[in-house]
């Protein structure tokens, strides 16, 4: 890895720490495309993580074809500071609440989102959805 790459990723990382919104592009089964803002946590290797139900137009796209694009960008006002990333790979479900991996995403997501713990009726609409991972 030079330095450059390592700046880089560098960069990167923080980016995606600091940043809180993703816009998700999932196509229908007609080719429709759709658009839909996820708030994500992340984890190594840019791998993404949110929580949605399978019921959303998005989940049910991602069901029958996992393909997807991602755009994140900085909300800036000053034409010299706008950046982002635009990414695009597969999208699965994360294993079922209750075991290790889940509870790991739990807590990456909810160190991110401290107020999905805070608020009773927010931790439980939460709990009842289910965790996306996009890498």
């Amino acid at each position: 890895m030079s330095p450059d790459d390592f700046a880089f990723d560098q960069e990167t990382e923080l980016f995606l720490a600091t940043c809180r919104t993703a816009s998700l592009a999932t196509v229908d089964a007609q080719g429709q495309p759709h658009a839909a803002n996820v708030q994500y946590a992340h984890d190594t290797g840019w791998t993404l993580h949110w929580v949605s139900s399978p019921a959303a137009a998005h989940s049910q796209h991602l069901a029958a074809n996992p393909r997807a694009a991602v755009t994140i960008y900085a909300h800036q006002d000053v034409p010299e500071l706008i950046h982002g990333i635009q990414l695009h790979g597969e999208v699965d479900l994360v294993i079922e609440q209750g075991q290790s991996e889940w509870h790991r995403i739990w807590d990456l997501y909810t160190s991110k989102y401290e107020f999905v713990n805070s608020l009773p009726q927010l931790r439980e609409a939460a709990l009842k959805q289910k965790f996306y991972r996009y890498r």
